[in-house]
């Protein structure tokens, strides 16, 4: 087996995916493998694969496929050409296997299927990304300070922790230059160095509190806490999945819950308040009541 071709698969897949035609003499230029073994290849192992739709389009001499049909399957490009190989060669050790091996790969399909399953909208690590990812966590687990490019500006840092925040990837640091735990968005680091120097964690009001962080509005500032008055329609799902660990719902009667957070910032919590109106109600502190008030007067009045 060409394992060159192999490992250009999950690419094909992928370009397929993207919307880009297969060109067969022009990626057998770029990666020097002859135009049949790329043929072959693709009639054997990528047109079988049902989700994608792959065909031949003799107009365009090009291969193409359902646009954004890895989007519909929580497998990745690499997961569906492993199974479709072992799939292929488990023919090699008899039928009964080849059965067992059919049998196990539908059920692994049938559960990855985005018809039982709905995929998390969730910024992607590339592999691009992957390198700056692992200096940051070295960075974190050795306490290890780290400089790097941020919003055009060099800076020196020291990492705290690695978070998801409404899908997108932060990291939580402590701003030397501002004395401040700041919030950087992960994938917009640029030139990152390791140094050899280590540094103390820094005594400071919210470090203790990253963990309760709604958003990437989280600062470093005085926690502010908050009641909402949520119907119970609404404060279900906050059960469900908490807005963060600081959040703490009781009943309030038949009808609504009280929901206690604490924030550090009022559009840590606004933009979800009004996301569900008029679900919820604030309680306190009169500011952010204020705050909403004015933002549908503003939306009220806009000509656009």
């Amino acid at each position: 087996m060409n394992q060159t071709i192999i490992d250009l698969l999950p690419k094909l897949l992928r370009q397929l995916s993207n919307g880009q035609p297969i060109h067969i003499p022009t990626i057998s230029k770029q990666y020097a493998i002859p135009e049949k073994t790329i043929q072959d290849n693709i009639k054997k192992y990528l047109v079988p694969i049902e989700i994608a739709e792959i065909r031949f389009d003799k107009s365009i001499q090009k291969w193409i496929a359902k646009r954004g049909f890895l989007d519909e399957t929580l497998s990745s490009e690499d997961e569906l050409i492993t199974m479709r190989v072992l799939e292929h060669h488990a023919n090699s050790y008899g039928k009964q296997f080849l059965l067992s091996t059919q049998r196990l790969f539908n059920r692994f399909k049938r559960r990855a299927s985005l018809t039982i399953y709905k995929k998390t909208k969730i910024e992607k690590i590339e592999k691009d990304d992957e390198g700056k990812l692992a200096i940051v966590k070295t960075a974190i687990s050795q306490n290890k300070v780290l400089t790097c490019r941020y919003k055009d500006k060099d800076r020196t840092v020291y990492p705290l922790k690695i978070v998801l925040l409404e899908g997108f990837w932060y990291l939580f640091l402590w701003d030397t230059d501002n004395k401040e735990v700041r919030t950087y968005h992960l994938k917009s680091l640029e030139v990152l160095s390791l140094q050899d120097e280590t540094f103390t964690i820094p005594e400071n009001r919210v470090i203790g509190h990253l963990d309760n962080a709604i958003n990437a509005y989280f600062k470093d500032a005085e926690l502010i806490p908050v009641k909402l008055l949520v119907h119970k329609q609404v404060s279900k799902y906050f059960k469900r999945q908490p807005l963060s660990a600081s959040q703490h719902i009781t009943k309030h009667d038949e009808t609504y819950d009280q929901l206690d957070i604490w924030i550090t910032d009022e559009m840590e919590i606004i933009p979800t308040i009004q996301q569900y109106l008029p679900y919820i109600k604030v309680i306190s502190p009169l500011f952010i009541h204020e705050k909403i008030f004015e933002n549908i007067a503003n939306y009220t009045k806009s000509d656009i």
